[in-house]
């Protein structure tokens, strides 16, 4: 599709020529071409269905001088970001789908901040020694077996393999609480980005004819490729196998079962038990639950839109589903005042550096619940009509 024609299909979007639900907007969202377009109008807040309200003086300046060739198209994205940053919410039956901007709202109510999570995590050697990595204040580079571990002060950990190391493989730890998630660079070069209360077990270099890492609850993986090798998750009753690729695996123990979810290259999950397995091309869903395995199209960047500081609630999501998510960034814990409000449901992408008030008060203005803050115990409520 020419920048011409990206120009067109955005200015008829806004004078209202295509609107959710018909053909052409059907178009826009199933057609591999309006991918570009498509992106745009995710990132200013539209979706699939409802109406959106925006400043059209504002957005028809952008939409004038909206350019994609060459050297431009720097300034295209820097368009892109100053329309998200002006867009206002998207209410439509109880459905937000909140604009990133950079200005946050503050909450009304005078009530005790829950501040974000941060980079946080514990190393444990082989032999138990236990290291605080959110106290990492400067770059350290120390040796094991041979094997040089880089604590690095921007939060992460690197492997690397040296000269004349043991060729007894030892295994460490990093356990990710509450409020915390950390990254890891594994000695084969392959990175993992661990999600709160997450655990992966891992050797401190690689032998043999297999990559293998344990993994509780979720993380990212980022896998250098090696075909002599493969790379093997083994997470709960489930191995993901895969040569080198982008995958997003969750496995949190308390719901029992295990999603893993593919970017890119090709992965193979499997029922440890009874070696049933299915392999995923990407934006397919591998859902293991009860000895069953499932596959579903998703959408890839939403799953793992943790990775780059984004709640992604998709359409659909219950109150319940985002607690989930939000009692583990917060570290708190919610309790609703019946099952009907667990029910209750949301969307929105919200940037994971917001206080969890920030959040509690978008999700109030869309749906007819009341959270209240006591401590660290959130209470959410229905509001009569």
């Amino acid at each position: 599709m020419s920048t011409k024609d990206e120009k067109e299909w955005l200015r008829a979007v806004l004078e209202g020529r295509v609107k959710p639900g018909d053909a052409e907007w059907r178009k826009i969202w199933r057609d591999a071409d309006f991918a570009r377009v498509r992106g745009v109008l995710r990132e200013v807040g539209m979706m699939e269905r409802g109406d959106v309200m925006f400043d059209r003086e504002k957005m028809w300046r952008v939409v004038e001088g909206y350019r994609g060739e060459g050297q431009n198209r720097r300034r295209v994205a820097m368009l892109w970001r100053w329309v998200a940053a002006v867009m206002i919410p998207l209410f439509v039956g109880g459905t937000i789908w909140f604009s990133l901007r950079e200005t946050k709202e503050i909450p009304v109510a005078q009530v005790p901040v829950l501040e974000a999570g941060s980079p946080q995590a514990v190393l444990i050697m082989a032999k138990g020694e236990r290291i605080n990595l959110a106290s990492v204040q400067v770059d350290t580079l120390t040796t094991k077996g041979g094997v040089r571990v880089r604590l690095d002060s921007a939060r992460s950990v690197t492997y690397e393999q040296g000269e004349g190391q043991s060729t007894e493989v030892e295994y460490n730890t990093i356990v990710v609480p509450r409020k915390g998630e950390y990254q890891l660079t594994l000695a084969d070069g392959s990175r993992v980005y661990l999600n709160s209360e997450s655990e992966i077990r891992f050797p401190t270099f690689f032998s043999g004819e297999e990559r293998k890492v344990y993994l509780k609850g979720e993380a990212f993986f980022e896998v250098a490729p090696d075909a002599g090798k493969p790379f093997i998750v083994d997470v709960g009753e489930v191995d993901v196998r895969v040569l080198g690729t982008r995958f997003n695996v969750n496995a949190y123990t308390p719901d029992e079962v295990i999603r893993t979810t593919l970017v890119s290259g090709k992965v193979q999950v499997s029922d440890r038990k009874d070696r049933a397995s299915t392999i995923l091309a990407p934006g397919q869903q591998a859902v293991w639950e009860e000895g069953r395995i499932s596959t579903k199209e998703v959408d890839a960047a939403a799953v793992s839109a943790w990775v780059n500081g984004k709640f992604y609630f998709e359409e659909g999501a219950t109150l319940e589903d985002i607690a989930a998510q939000l009692q583990r960034w917060y570290d708190v814990d919610f309790f609703f005042a019946s099952e009907r409000v667990k029910r209750f449901v949301f969307a929105g992408v919200i940037k994971k550096e917001y206080t969890a008030n920030e959040i509690f008060s978008i999700i109030e203005k869309t749906t007819r619940v009341k959270f209240t803050v006591n401590g660290r115990t959130v209470v959410v409520t229905e509001l009569n009509r």
